[in-house]
């Protein structure tokens, strides 16, 4: 590759990094979207496992496959909402959104690793709770990442308790509250920022 062409690549991605930098995140809705939805399911979790729902906990799989369908569904409707009126192009977004995709696949794929522990290997049930820290470490990341490249104090104080909330979490592991906690902290850490960046494409 000649140095010229070089060059025109750094040049490219300059312009791209100016053109996003300052512009507000298009993805405020969907975080929002899924923040809800999230805490909604842990606290249903919450209320399976401490026995105030009517039906037993050997069904709250059921629910999560559930949760996970309309929360995609959900996502892809308001994808094309935000495409309908010209958003989600700049470079930013296209970053959040990547990492966000990222976040949810290894999610995804660290859960079917957990279930087939449980029902094939026979590792314990409350082995399930770790996705929770997990998934704020991948909250984390995803928030991290948006935040170096937008400049957004919004998602990177959103990264700084999603960490936080790994160590929380862990130390309640073993217990059911770890679920009622988490239902809390998904809406400490989602949603100040995609309200934020919601209210600034208005």
């Amino acid at each position: 590759m000649s140095t010229e062409k070089i060059q025109q690549d750094i040049n490219w991605i300059k312009q791209l990094a100016e053109e996003g930098r300052n512009q507000p995140l298009s993805d405020g809705i969907i975080g929002i979207w899924w923040a809800v939805l999230t805490s909604a399911m842990m606290l249903l979790h919450w209320a399976t496992l401490t026995g105030l729902m009517p039906f037993a906990i050997q069904y709250i799989g059921f629910v999560w496959i559930t949760y996970s369908l309309i929360g995609y569904v959900g996502t892809m409707v308001l994808v094309k909402k935000i495409k309908k009126k010209g958003g989600g192009y700049s470079l930013s977004d296209r970053v959040s959104s990547a990492s966000w995709s990222m976040f949810g696949a290894g999610i995804t794929s660290f859960f079917i690793g957990v279930a087939i522990a449980v029902f094939y290997a026979d590792a314990p049930y409350w082995v399930f709770n770790i996705i929770l820290p997990v998934s704020f470490f991948g909250y984390g990341i995803a928030n991290g990442v948006t935040a170096m490249l937008s400049k957004n104090r919004a998602s990177g104080f959103a990264a700084a308790l999603s960490f936080l909330s790994v160590i929380v979490l862990m130390s309640l592991l073993m217990t059911a509250t770890i679920y009622l906690v988490a239902a809390i902290a998904v809406l400490i850490v989602i949603m100040p920022p995609s309200l934020l960046s919601l209210s600034a494409k208005k």
